[in-house]
């Protein structure tokens, strides 16, 4: 704003604007001058203050302040007025500023100068600074753990109601004095609080020794004490101190803040206890003595105890040791008599039904070759019949149309061929037992095709599987193995049936058999079915003797045990991975050739 000539002279102009405080002119409220600090101040341009009344500057609850502020008659001491209160920016915010009135004659007319410091930040940490006071007020004085605050100057500021309560000494007595001893002994002597405003705790220490004061191990810079006050109370009270530094945004020690507990019942717990304890150890040496003597006797009869119990445990080897072989010979005798059942089962079924396929399979080669001949026949009369009498060949078209010859013709060698099949098929199933029960070849080890043996159960086992999985074949390049046949036949069905029975009811699942060699020296065979699966809670007893997971009746629990002991006999491994809900895969590893025990080829 550029002043008029007979308001700022022309000198004067450049030095108001280089001011940081705001400096404003008025006359009769009307602004005649802001400087560019004024207008940083309000937000408002200097043409925008040059329209403005004073007051329009002001929240209207301050103008009486302003119009007191503004009558108060400058005087020699202090040529001038001040007050702080609020102005209004053009954002509508309020700011408070600290404002100087004087007034001067100016081109002959009196006129009023305004200086404005901005003291917002300035108020609001006073603000601050007495909220925080007022809550550490209440913070104390709520704390029911007796509490009292020094200053750096050693008088007391806060004397909470717990203190009151504890010490019979109400705060208005305490507060604003430096005698805060008075409460805890008869001569003036400093407490923790003060020690620690002094600086004086290490030589105090040094004095006393940490029985008497010892740093916190809690807080940093603080310090506890305890000790006996016998005026406290009827017969006296012991009380615990801690005292801490309070300390300013510099880190200067600005005061101190002491807390008391009453810890009488306790000291007077540990004294009883202290008298039990020497009550006790009489009593421990009596019954030492007692006890010595006691044990010389013991001591014979551990000696003695202990030859028996060496004794009982060798015994106990030896019927462990005899154990475990009965436990092995009965499942070798369980399943030997399991696979001879099977075996004479298989070798009579086989030969029983041997007998009738073979003559019903010579018949239908024998019908087959009278029905080819009875045709031919019938070809020599067709080819003749044109020669009979019409009323001959009426006849026998009518007898061929009644037989539905044609018909009969061209189906009878589909029946003699399904029916040739079908003998086939019962001759591959009666050679698929034997070969499952080896019942024509002895227990002895041998060089087997894995892969006819699976074939053979599979079809052995198919009215189990055949309505429930389809089957799918994974065959790698195997080697003949040295085996007992007949024992991993056994093997094989127990997993397949087992597999069968995994699929859920109403349910058709697939059932994959793989084989593979792993190195050089041996081979795979895994049976993975996509069924129910086993929980994982149980998956490590599957191959413990009568444990099952079938229904009651359902299962014996022995097919997976004896399973286990077979391809254990084998010296191979048998593992089992399961997922609830996704399925369950066995696995098979067995050596190429066969040891004895002794570790030599067979």
């Amino acid at each position: 704003m550029t002043p008029s000539p007979f308001l700022l002279p022309s000198s004067l102009f450049p030095l108001a604007e280089s001011l940081s405080a705001a400096i404003l002119l008025h006359r009769g409220e009307q602004i005649l001058f802001a400087n560019r600090a004024m207008s940083r101040l309000t937000g408002h341009s200097p043409e925008t203050l040059a329209r403005m009344h004073y007051r329009e500057l002001f929240p209207a609850h301050v103008h009486e302040r302003l119009r007191q502020c503004s009558e108060m008659a400058p005087r020699e001491a202090q040529p001038f007025s001040r007050c702080e209160t609020l102005i209004c920016t053009r954002d509508k915010e309020q700011r408070w500023v600290e404002l100087m009135i004087n007034r001067e004659l100016i081109a002959g007319t009196p006129t009023t100068i305004c200086s404005l410091i901005d003291v917002t930040e300035r108020k609001r940490a006073e603000a601050a600074q007495q909220q925080t006071q007022q809550l550490l007020t209440q913070i104390i004085d709520g704390d029911p753990v007796p509490t009292l605050v020094i200053n750096a100057h050693q008088v007391v500021t806060h004397w909470n109601h717990a203190c009151e309560q504890a010490l019979g000494i109400p705060a208005a007595r305490m507060v604003g004095t430096r005698r805060p001893w008075v409460a805890f002994y008869d001569v003036e002597r400093p407490i923790l609080a003060d020690l620690i405003v002094s600086g004086q705790v290490e030589d105090i220490m040094q004095f006393y020794g940490d029985k008497k004061i010892r740093r916190s191990p809690h807080v940093e810079g603080a310090y506890e004490a305890e000790d006996f006050f016998p005026q406290l109370g009827d017969s006296g009270r012991w009380l615990h101190f801690t005292a801490a530094p309070l300390k300013n945004a510099l880190g200067e020690v600005i005061g101190a803040i002491e807390t008391l507990q009453d810890i009488t019942e306790r000291k007077f717990a540990e004294m009883a206890l202290l008298r039990m304890h020497a009550d006790l150890e009489a009593k421990v040496a009596q019954r030492t003595d007692q006890l010595q003597q006691a044990k010389a006797s013991l001591e014979q009869d551990i000696e003695r105890r202990e030859r028996a119990e060496e004794e009982l445990l060798k015994r106990y080897a030896e019927l462990t040791e005899l154990n475990c072989r009965l436990h092995d010979t009965q499942q070798q005798l369980v399943q030997s008599e399991k696979m001879a059942s099977i075996g004479q089962l298989a070798a009579g079924v086989a030969h029983e039904i041997n007998n009738p396929i073979g003559y019903v399979n010579s018949n239908i080669r024998s019908l087959k070759t009278y029905v080819g001949q009875l045709l031919s026949v019938m070809d020599s009369y067709e080819a003749r019949e044109a020669s009979l009498p019409p009323e001959d060949r009426a006849a026998i078209a009518s007898a061929k149309e009644a037989a539905d010859f044609q018909f009969l013709r061209e189906d009878i060698h589909q029946l003699i061929s399904e029916s040739e099949e079908g003998t086939e098929r019962v001759r591959k199933i009666v050679q698929d037992l034997r070969d499952f029960s080896r019942s024509e070849s002895t227990q002895d080890w041998q060089a087997a095709d894995l892969h006819q043996g699976l074939d053979s159960t599979l079809n052995v086992a198919s009215n189990e599987i055949k309505y429930r999985a389809e089957v799918v074949r994974e065959y790698g390049p195997l080697p003949r193995v040295d085996c007992l046949p007949s024992q991993l036949n056994q093997v094989f069905m127990n997993l397949f049936v087992n597999a069968a029975h995994a699929m859920p009811e109403g349910q058709r699942g697939t059932i994959t058999v793989r084989t593979g060699m792993e190195g050089g020296d041996k081979v795979w065979i895994e049976v993975a079915d996509n069924g129910s699966g086993i929980p994982q809670a149980v998956i490590d007893r599957i191959f413990d003797p009568f444990f099952t997971t079938k229904p009651v009746g359902k299962g014996t629990g022995l097919g997976l045990s004896l399973s286990y002991g077979i391809v254990q006999k084998h010296n191979g491994k048998i593992s089992v991975s399961s997922t609830p809900g996704a399925g369950t895969t066995f696995r098979i590893t067995l050596p190429v050739q066969h040891q004895d025990p002794a570790g030599a080829p067979p």
